[in-house]
Order: C-alpha cells, then structure tokens, then sequence
C-alpha cells in the first residue's frame, strides 16, 4: 500500500486480530506484542465479476449501478472457467458498499438483469480481503498507520507455519441466570471470572452497572459464553434498553447501536433437524459462545485458531459455522489463487443415468457385517484421512471428472468408469496441504508427549483435530448440491475408489493368512490364530504399496466384542462394539456410554464397569468378571429404587425432531415438548430439551415425563423406567458371557420421599439457557 507522504505516520507490528467491513473501509484490529489494541481501516472494493450472452447487456448493467454509486468500473478481463479450464471474458467492477450488497443490491439487479451470470459476487467481504492480501487471522503482521488509516502492510508469517505464536489475550468469562421473556426480561444473578478473579452481581440494578465497569477496567480481548448468542447477552442488552441504558459490549460501536437479535434458524442437515442460535458478535473484540459453537465445544481454543487460519474465516464467524465453512473457505482461498470464478448461483445439475447405471453408481462405503461375539488379538487397521486422501490421490475434483478437455486420460474411476482430467483438480490440490498439516500435527503430538510436555501436546492435538473434522466434511460437501464445489459424480468416484481399496485390502489380508473379521468403509478388524507384530508391519507396508494410501495400527486388542442387533438376536450391527487393547485403554461405539440420549447415571455407570473389565486378560476372563459384577449392577438398582440417584443424574437429552405444536404422539420427547408449550417456554426443532422420565406406565401423559424446567422439590424419578435403562445397559456388557437380566423388572415399591439434598436441585445450568 502506498504511503500517505506528508501525514503524521507510526510503525506497528502486531497479531491481526479481527477483521470486518464498514462503510466503504475494512476495520482491523491489531494486538500489539505488548497485547495493545489497535484499529485502523483501510479502502476494500470488493471486486466482483459479470458476464453475459451480449456484452451490451453486461455494460448496460454494470453503468446502472455505476450511476447509482454501487461499483466502481474496472472493464474487460478475463479470468478462468472452473469447469472447461479455459480463460472466460468477464466485466470486472470493485464494490463500494459491501455492507449492503449482498442483501440488498445484489438480489435487486439480478432481477433486472436475469440473464446476466455474476461471479465473486456473494463472498463474505472479510475473506475476500483475506484471500487478496494473502493474509489470515492471527497473522503477524507490520505496517504503518496514519490518521487511525492502514497506509503499508505486509504479512511477517506463513499460513503454513506448523509452530505459531500466539497473542497475549485478555479473556473473560461471563456466567448468568434470569429469564428472557419477550414481555417481562429480568436478570437475577451475573458473574465474570478474569484472571482467577470473579466478579458477582446479584441485584438487577447493581448488574448493568457493575458488570460495564467491569468491562471497562478490563477491556477484554476476548468474552467466552454458554449460550451467549441466543440468550446471556440479548438478555444484558435487552435489561439496558428497559432501563434507557447504553450497554457497550464492543470496541468500536456500530452506527445506528447494536440490535438485540433473539430469534435462531432450524434447519436440515444430513437427515437431522438442527438449530441455530442468533449470532451475537462483536466488533473489536471476539465473543466465543461454547453453546453455539461446534468448533470451540470439541477443538477447544487452538482448534478453533487453527482451523480460522487454515480457512482464512474471521474468528467469530467460523466459530459459530458448520465445519464445513472451513473447508469450504480453503477452497475459495485456492480458486482465488488460481483466477478461478466462483459462480453466485451453481448452474451444474447430475448429469441424467439410465437405471442399470444409477444402481451401479449410487452406492456409499463398503461394509463387511461382523459375526455377533466376543474375539481375541484381534488387529484393527485404519485408513488415515482415506476419502481426502483418495480426492488428493487420484485427483477427484468436480471439474475433473468426465471433463470435456481429456478425451483418453492416464485415469478411471474402477466400477463405474468415470474418467479423470490429467489437470490438477481445485478440491484435490487445495486439501493436499491441510492431509499433510494434520500429519505433521499428529507427529509434534507424538513428540510433546513423548517428552512430557502436556500444553504442547494438549494444544497440537486440538489443531490436528480441527483439521481431521474440515477433511472430514469435505467427502460430504463434494456430494452436496448447495455446496460451491460440489458435484453428485465426484461424490460417487471417491466412493466407488473406497470400494475399490477395500476389496484389494481384503484380499492382501487373505493372501497372508489373515481372516478378515469386520470391515468398515476405512478399517479393517482382522485376525488369525498365530501372529507376530513383524507380520503387521509387512501387511501394513504391502497395503500401502498397493493402494497408494497410508494405513496404520489403530491398535491390537485383547478381546473385543461385537454386538447383535436389539431387535434381531443374530443380525449384526457394525457401529456397536467395545474391547481393550493390549495397553488396558478401551474403544467403545454404539452402546449406551457414546449415546447422546443416556442419562448421565446410566452412562457412567457403564463406563465405570467397562473400564473395569478392560483389565481383564482373554475373553474368558472377561466373561468371569462380568458375571462376578451381578452384585454391583443390583447395588445400582438399588439406588435407582431408593431415589438415591440425583436427578440432575437422570436427565434424558433428546433433540426435538419439529416444532414443539406439531407432535402428534405421546412419547416422552413429545409430551415434554408439550410441557414447554404450556410454560411459555420457547423452544425450536433441533434444539435438545431436557426430561425427567417420572411415571412412565401411568394412564395419563402428563404425568409420564417432567420438563426440567417444571421440576420442583417433590419431583421424584421413576425407578421401573430407569432400572429398565440400566439393565438395558447392563445387557451390552453381558452379552458375551451367555446372560441376560430381564429388562422389565418387577413393580417396585412405592416411590421413597426425595431427600433432603435432592431438593436443592439447580435449574440453571447450560441446557437451561438453551431452552430459555
């Protein structure tokens, strides 16, 4: 950037920190190495690119918004087609008001001009600068600033830089209780933890004020949140406006004040309904809200980092996104490196098949079904990163497949005979950097640990699981309709590759003694009666070898034991199994521990005795041990009969699968959805909701279930309906020794009175906001 000559100017070096638009300027936040904010602005065009049948029509559409003082006129270029690969003659225009464009001036000229195609014209303006200054968020930056302006910049680190420092942040940490209610919005209690201090506010009056003193004197870089976006912080704001208070969560308050946003979004995502909260973000410093965040609630803070970086996303905003919006953005990022257009509206649909090839084609993973037992020195072997992999590898990438330019290409897709271009695919080329970064993460982790280092070790196993979960969701995106890079035949090349792979691994794995016990789209459980661990290695490097992936020891186990089916005695069910592993650690998948729906009491209960049994040497042993803990699962019956359990302990989490006024049924998940209705509880599909099972087998519905919120000190847990849970539970573990406990027990006594410390139950916790 040019400097602005006879301006009072000053360097600066310092973490860019956040980043969005405002007016026609981008706004930048800087931490100085002395953890210093800055904010400068600097001019962002955006440029965005049209094109058309008759360049007439493009040029009549580009100087109506001209005139109107939309866009600034670039001309005539030419940047590249995705789909053919050849130069493609566009007009280019730079956007002077992206605030308002995508909502309200895009949609309002592309009614007027339909025929016209627009390009770039929809991307969030902050990645745009991102993606054009080749910079990211974290990046250690220098330049120099005049008059609070950006005049020089440049980037000091590389997005690909493996071991980065951080900035020195100024967290807080905001807890809250009270009631947002659209009528009556009152706060009963506030906290704020900063640097082992908390700071506590319990009357109305004394929060608003104490809480912004608070705030001030501290002046947060970051303020993390349960449930923040959709109610802790709508609620602040919602008190101050009663009280004619101006209630300053941001650095750099927007024009016009900060709107209180109430209302999330369900939505259909991979045949679940799911909801999103409101965002709630703030200008100048980030609100992470671990309620309303995918990526903070499983990578935690370096996750998070890591995966912002690698996507080149502002901070806030990937937080609350799908994962996809990382892998998605690392996409844009190469397209935009490649001159590709990315179009506004996808005009690519699946190519017509007739019937005998769409049955050929429209086939997923390949699973081979485990016979139900229990087995012993079984190995498990697991395809690293295998569907990216394959896209990298064999070079699927939606241009890429049946492409018009190749006629008799170097490759196929096995199967279905797709063929692949000879030219380096978009998705294929922009994953191979982040398969190899998660790599080299996984080996630092290997390494801290082995050293003794845990906040290395801890920290560069969240950033590899950031990553492991945007590779993840790129298999999906590749088949999604809506996605910008998506195509339903790329989707089905990777799979029909997957196929492919695991037949050869079956038959290198028989071609070696090997029976293949359980196969698993990417794994392979296999065995044999004699075996030394040289023998694995050799499998191992013949695998690679063949198929050109990387496939490794996920472990050896002691014994492991796959589950029947509930419903059929013999069917099996490859997603449910458990076993240890020669070093005494334990995988469980399937059964009641993993499940979402578990009360707590029932999952840890299980756990606890699988845990346990883990130490056991064979499966004979496991078989005496499990039977030997007849007494235990009784003493826990017992509990449950005596109302000893907490009934914070029995809660049942289950999502709401529609609106809570269109069930029908009188299932628990129903009749609790009802409850909330007739509180005045607000509650949306997708979201979870939170029950206690209380006389299951009465005659009336009401009476059947307890919404959280209505419990009160009288309410007591019905012991049938749980002792039939735990036995349930009970029976995953005792499957393999022959026995199985009745899982309709015997009418239990009359409920005994709750004690004394049950009724101290504490409604507000996090599924408490939620439902508020």
């Amino acid at each position: 950037m040019g400097n602005m000559g006879s301006m009072k100017s000053a360097p600066f070096r310092g973490w860019l920190f956040d980043i969005y638009p405002r007016g026609g300027d981008m706004v930048l936040w800087f931490i100085t190495p002395e953890g210093v904010p800055l904010r400068v602005a600097v001019a962002f065009p955006m440029p965005v690119y049209l094109a058309g049948a008759t360049s007439v029509e493009v040029e009549r559409c580009a100087d109506r918004l001209h005139q109107a003082g939309e866009v600034e006129l670039v001309g005539w270029t030419e940047r590249n087609d995705l789909w053919t690969g050849k130069p493609m003659r566009v007009f280019a225009m730079r956007v002077l008001h992206v605030e308002t464009w995508k909502q309200r001036t895009l949609p309002a000229i592309a009614r007027k001009f339909p025929d016209l195609s627009w390009f770039n014209a929809d991307l969030l303006p902050a990645q745009v600068w991102f993606y054009e200054n080749n910079a990211f968020p974290l990046a250690q930056c220098a330049g120099v600033i005049a008059d609070g302006r950006l005049t020089e910049f440049k980037i000091l680190d590389d997005v690909w830089d493996r071991d980065y420092p951080m900035p020195p942040l100024r967290q807080v940490h905001l807890e809250g209780r009270g009631f947002l209610d659209a009528k009556n919005p009152r706060i009963e209690s506030l906290s704020l933890t900063h640097d082992g201090r908390t700071y506590q506010w319990r009357s109305a009056d004394g929060i608003l004020g104490g809480f912004q003193r608070a705030m001030d004197d501290i002046d947060p870089d970051v303020v993390v949140t349960q449930h923040g976006d959709g109610f802790l912080l709508p609620l602040l704001l919602t008190c101050a406006a009663r009280r004619d208070t101006v209630l300053r969560l941001d650095r750099d308050p927007a024009p016009g004040g900060r709107k209180v946003r109430t209302e999330g979004r369900s939505f259909f995502s991979y045949g679940r309904i799911l909801f999103q909260e409101p965002d709630c973000e703030l200008f100048g410093r980030w609100h992470l809200d671990g309620g309303n965040s995918f990526m903070v609630s499983h990578t935690g803070f370096h996750g998070m980092i890591e995966a912002a970086r690698v996507g080149r996303y502002p901070v806030q905003r990937g937080s609350r996104r799908s994962i996809g919006t990382g892998i998605t953005s690392v996409q844009l990022a190469e397209a935009w490196r490649r001159g590709v257009l990315v179009p506004w509206k996808k005009a690519q649909p699946e190519v017509w098949k007739p019937v005998p090839m769409l049955l050929k084609t429209d086939r997923g993973g390949l699973v081979y079904a485990p016979r139900p037992g229990i087995y012993e020195n079984v190995v498990e072997l697991d395809f690293a990163a295998m569907y990216p992999s394959i896209m990298t590898n064999f070079n699927v990438s939606p241009e890429t497949i049946n492409c018009p330019c190749c006629a008799h290409p170097r490759r196929s897709v096995p199967e279905i005979g797709y063929r692949i271009c000879d030219r380096p695919g978009l998705v294929s080329e922009a994953l191979r950097p982040v398969i190899e970064r998660r790599l080299a993460f996984k080996a630092l982790r290997k390494r801290a640990e082995v050293e003794g280092d845990e906040e290395a070790r801890q920290s560069f196993d969240h950033r590899q699981n950031a990553l492991k979960w945007m590779l993840v969701c790129s298999f999906g995106y590749l088949g999604y309709r809506n996605a910008r890079f998506g195509r339903i035949e790329a989707h089905e090349a990777v799979s029909a590759f997957a196929r492919e792979i695991l037949l050869r691994v079956k038959d290198l794995c028989l071609d070696h003694g090997w029976s293949v016990l359980h196969g698993n789209v990417d794994c392979v459980w296999i065995l044999k009666p004699q075996w030394e661990r040289g023998e694995i290695d050799d499998l191992i490097g013949k695998i690679n070898t063949a198929t050109g992936l990387t496939i490794v020891l996920e472990g050896i186990y002691k014994w492991l034991a796959f589950l029947p089916s509930r419903q059929v005695a013999d069917r099996p069910v490859p997603t449910r199994y458990y076993g240890a592993f020669v070093d005494g650690k334990t995988k469980f998948r399937g059964i009641e521990c993993r499940r979402g729906d578990s009360p707590a009491f029932i999952a840890t209960v299980q756990e606890e005795l699988l845990t346990e049994l883990a130490a056991a040497p064979t499966a004979d042993e496991y078989r005496r041990r499990v039977l030997a803990m007849r007494s235990r699962m009784e003493e826990y019956e017992g509990m449950l009969r005596r109302c000893e359990v907490p009934l914070e302990q029995l809660m049942i989490t289950t999502m709401l699968s529609r609106e809570p006024a269109e069930y029908r049924g009188n299932s628990a998940s129903a009749l609790a959805a009802r409850q909330s209705i007739k509180a005045g509880l607000e509650y949306h599909a997708g979201q979870p909701i939170r029950y206690i099972l209380t006389d299951k087998a009465n005659t009336d519905p009401n009476r059947r279930v307890r919404l959280m919120q209505l419990i009160d000190p009288e309410t007591t847990a019905d012991p049938d309906a749980y002792i039939t849970l735990l036995r349930r539970a009970m029976n995953c573990l005792l499957w393999p020794s022959g026995h199985q406990l009745d899982e309709t027990p015997t009418k239990a006594k009359p409920k005994a009175k709750p004690r004394e410390t049950m009724k101290q139950l504490t409604l507000w916790d996090a599924a408490y906001s939620e439902a508020v």
